[in-house]
């Protein structure tokens, strides 16, 4: 549960990122009126969860939430409630991106590379290079930055295990973008990645993403999920422009449970001593 905080002082109010995570959907309710009693005991007054299921289970899900006073406040420029997913059980770099029907692949690859550009694996110093870029993105979009906390574990969960890994993509003997792909079990999930404000003659983004999916499957990975696009009927130009790359990977697009919240004390048992 993440809650912000102002002067050294806690605010009223918390989140849990994709969760809670339980078992069984049919835990979902009890657990995050649990949760939700354990907050207000502690100062909480107002809570947002987005547990993840998807697909058919997700409707399943939002019912749940619903049950214990929890209502919808997805915002087009949130938290992704839809995403696109590659499957890599035994596929070749031939299926995953020379197909005919991967054609804007191959041409963003090979246009990359006809530039000189390259992609690696990320080192310590590469993580320095992702951060700064990411917050210039962030500033661009008038958002806060994440704080350097945040980042340091993020680093630690990639680096000291199999949790994920760090992909970069030089260009004139410089970084010019980065990316974080995260390893849950069988899924790998491309998470973060930022480039920096140049425009370039390619996309900066293709390498380190190519470079992702195949250490995704050579490490057994079944699946990569490339990180959320819109929901259909957002027509927002940029959240699109990013849709529209992700697309000539994969189109079926993979509903996720939308963003719920509550005020505490209105979750049935949460004011109980």
């Amino acid at each position: 549960m993440l809650r912000p905080v102002l002067g050294g002082i806690a605010l009223p109010w918390a989140w849990i990122d994709r969760g809670p995570v339980v078992a069984r959907i049919g835990d979902l309710a009890p657990v995050t009126a649990a949760i939700t009693r354990a907050a207000l005991a502690r100062g909480i007054l107002r809570l947002r969860v987005m547990p993840y299921w998807v697909d058919a289970e997700a409707p399943q899900a939002e019912d749940q939430l619903r049950t214990i006073g929890f209502h919808e406040a997805h915002r087009p420029d949130g938290a992704h409630a839809c995403t696109l997913r590659i499957d890599l059980r035994g596929k070749t770099d031939s299926q995953l991106f020379l197909g005919k029907s991967k054609s804007q692949i191959r041409w963003r690859m090979k246009q990359a590379e006809r530039e000189g550009a390259s992609a690696r694996r990320g080192t310590t110093e590469d993580w320095e290079r992702l951060r700064a870029m990411h917050r210039a993105l962030m500033r661009a979009q008038g958002r806060g930055a994440r704080p350097s906390t945040w980042w340091s574990a993020v680093e630690r969960f990639v680096t000291e295990g199999d949790g994920g890994a760090l992909f970069a993509c030089d260009f004139n003997a410089r970084v010019v973008s980065a990316g974080v792909v995260l390893r849950h079990g069988p899924r790998a999930t491309y998470a973060w990645g930022a480039s920096v404000e140049d425009k370039l003659p390619f996309s900066k983004a293709i390498l380190p993403l190519v470079a992702g999916i195949r250490w995704a499957r050579d490490v057994g990975c079944s699946c990569f999920d490339l990180g959320g696009v819109p929901l259909e009927g957002d027509r927002d130009p940029k959240r699109n422009a990013i849709a529209m790359f992700k697309f000539d990977f994969d189109k079926r697009r993979v509903l996720l449970v939308r963003e719920h919240v509550a005020w505490c004390a209105s979750v049935p048992g949460a004011a109980r001593k």
